[in-house]
């Protein structure tokens, strides 16, 4: 897959067999002056390379097939089906997981640029909100916790990513810093030098505040944090 892709929402299979979607080199407007006080300001990012990104979040099969791989411990309570996300999973599992397979974290700015894309969408799919289009608090997977990954394909982000919004958190690489935005760099942020906690994004099955799904929100947790609404997704860059 080291191949540059030619299109948004070209697919392609990645190291670790999962759906990779291509996303342009391109810019976006980041953060909202509508949302949290760390969203602002508005400002323009460019994202210089172009890079695969899982199309969905990582699931419970993938992750146990890479634990009976290397010996690492699967999260006991991650118990949903095979095609479920999977969770309680800490920001160093995260990077155990990439760093086996040629993978990487994206970026918070790779991330929301792949939420929402050039025009800077409020949520994936568009400026409305919709309950019906992600997993959340109002609208819970069949155990009244996660969905299959990829289960709302009518809200598939401008790349062709799925669950960008709702199902679990997702890791980013970034260390958070609730002022990052007011000087970060035009081209490529790579997130501040210090902070204690890593950014999390996208919302989850437990929440059901529309704001929280935004493609703007930002969250973080400590990297040692495993939380039963918590997993990730990866980037593959050629």
């Amino acid at each position: 897959t080291n191949l540059r892709g030619t299109r948004a929402g070209e697919e392609s299979t990645g190291p670790d067999r999962a759906v990779y979607v291509w996303v342009p080199p391109g810019e976006f407007p980041m953060g909202s002056d509508e949302g949290d006080e760390d969203e602002r300001p508005v400002h323009r990012v460019r994202i210089t390379h172009g890079f695969w990104l899982g199309k969905c979040q990582v699931t419970n099969a993938q992750y146990r097939a890479f634990c009976d791989v290397t010996g690492r411990r699967f999260p006991e309570g991650s118990s949903g089906d095979g095609d479920h996300p999977v969770v309680y999973v800490d920001w160093e599992d995260v990077q155990a997981y990439c760093g086996h397979h040629g993978l990487a974290q994206p970026t918070e700015a790779q991330w929301e640029y792949a939420a929402r894309g050039p025009e800077g969408r409020t949520y994936p799919w568009g400026d409305e909100w919709d309950p019906a289009k992600c997993c959340n608090a109002a609208n819970k997977g069949p155990a009244a916790v996660t969905f299959a990954v990829g289960s709302f394909p009518e809200a598939a982000s401008w790349c062709g990513a799925l669950d960008m919004a709702g199902n679990v958190w997702e890791w980013c690489a970034d260390r958070y810093e609730a002022g990052y935005h007011a000087g970060s760099p035009l081209g490529d942020p790579p997130g501040p030098r210090q902070g204690q906690e890593r950014v999390l994004r996208g919302g989850c099955w437990l929440d059901v505040d529309p704001a929280w799904f935004r493609c703007s929100h930002r969250n973080s947790d400590p990297p040692d944090a495993r939380w039963g609404s918590t997993g990730f997704r990866c980037v593959y860059t050629p």
